[in-house]
């Protein structure tokens, strides 16, 4: 989960109206009543309205009844009030306060035990070359970060937004209900999420029913997985990668819609009970795969995670590619592009760029099942606080 993950920036972005600050709210309120050990620092930022009508915006400051003026409409003002003050549309933008409480939050970086919630990085607060070098020290610092991001074509939005390594969500009408169940898990999370990962050839489907048969001989209350799963969109998405006649796309198209219902059906209601989940192949595959097919990395990694837990675990079955190659002639005639191996190379590259991003364990698939069962026992003990004692 993203709070024992090496990512510790969390960044919401979407469109204007879809609920960004009202998710921001739900998560501190939701990380302050489980008690998360850290100190929260930051701010809300919320619209100044009058009889229904919005005539400006305005900064509140976490856990405080402080308020303080960020915008206000240019019409409602006179013109000696915004000489010379940047504007944003219809919107005049007022620095001081702004710049005051950032001088504040510099201090704080200092703080190890740091949680900032910033609420938001927009065209307006970016006027302020003191807020935009804040954001960027807080980007570059282990402090740990929830910030909501706009959309605009701004340099310095821009910039945020391609900021890595760190966990994107992007926010709208149609998924923000389960974005809510979701990212909950992020943070609070009663069961474990193990995913194996690797090339064709590297064993995962035989090490994940090992490791699920061996938890369960040692009292551990765990399900195994797989995607494509079983259910409807896994069974349409498995007939036709069967069949070959189906676009990158598509492809795409499906996981997404199978890793949505897998998510909704399997994993939030295994999770929430404290169930181990063994997962045999899970959104790093399609990162890779689908990657290495020519889509984009980045909006690959984003549309997935703002759907899919993070795993607590990702054990890489890391296989030479000449021995990979070397299994899968064995038991085919004929390769699939899947399995070829200028693609193949591709496919673990991308793999080795992004396990950084996760909690990961590499074993040497070319080992026994056994030998490397019972490394990955004592890793797990060890990680997960003697669960096995």
């Amino acid at each position: 989960m993203f709070l024992n993950s090496p990512r510790t920036k969390f960044l919401i972005t979407g469109l204007p109206g879809v609920g960004k600050t009202t998710l921001t709210e739900f998560l501190y309120n939701f990380l302050k009543n489980h008690k998360i050990p850290f100190n929260f620092y930051g701010f809300i930022t919320l619209e100044i309205r009058k009889k229904e009508k919005r005539q400006g915006f305005k900064i509140k400051l976490l856990d405080s009844k402080k308020e303080y003026l960020l915008a206000k409409k240019k019409n409602l003002l006179n013109p000696s009030e915004f000489k010379n003050k940047p504007c944003v549309g219809k919107y005049v933008v007022f620095l001081n306060d702004l710049e005051n409480i950032i001088s504040d939050f510099f201090e704080k970086l200092k703080d190890p035990k740091s949680f900032f919630i910033i609420d938001e990085i927009g065209k307006m607060e970016a006027f302020s070359n003191k807020f935009c070098k804040f954001i960027e020290s807080l980007l570059n610092s282990q402090n740990y970060l929830i910030a909501t991001v706009g959309l605009a074509d701004h340099p310095f939005l821009k910039k945020v937004r391609n900021y890595e390594p760190v966990f994107l969500c992007k926010l709208t009408k149609e998924n923000r209900n389960l974005l809510k169940e979701r990212l909950k898990l992020e943070f609070v999370r009663k069961g474990k999420l193990i995913v194996i990962e690797g090339i064709d050839g590297a064993g995962k489907t035989t090490f994940s029913k090992a490791l699920a048969k061996i938890l369960k001989e040692k009292g551990i209350d765990c399900i195994l997985s797989a995607e494509p799963t079983f259910g409807p969109y896994g069974k349409k998405l498995r007939e036709l990668l069967k069949n070959g006649n189906i676009s990158v796309s598509e492809i795409n198209e499906y996981f997404l819609k199978d890793r949505k219902w897998h998510v909704e059906n399997i994993l939030i209601p295994a999770l929430n009970k404290g169930k181990w989940i063994i997962l045999d192949r899970y959104y790093l595959s399609t990162i890779a795969y689908q990657g290495a097919q020519g889509l984009s990395l980045k909006d690959l990694i984003i549309e997935n995670e703002t759907i899919a837990p993070l795993p607590d675990l990702i054990v890489f079955l890391d296989l030479p590619l000449d021995l990979a190659f070397e299994r899968i002639n064995n038991r085919k005639e004929e390769l699939s592009i899947f399995e070829r191996k200028e693609f193949l190379e591709k496919v673990s590259k991308i793999y080795k760029a992004y396990l950084p991003w996760f909690s990961h364990v590499v074993l040497k698939a070319e080992l026994s099942i056994e030998e490397n069962l019972n490394k990955l026992l004592s890793y797990l003990d060890s990680k997960f606080k003697g669960s096995f004692s």
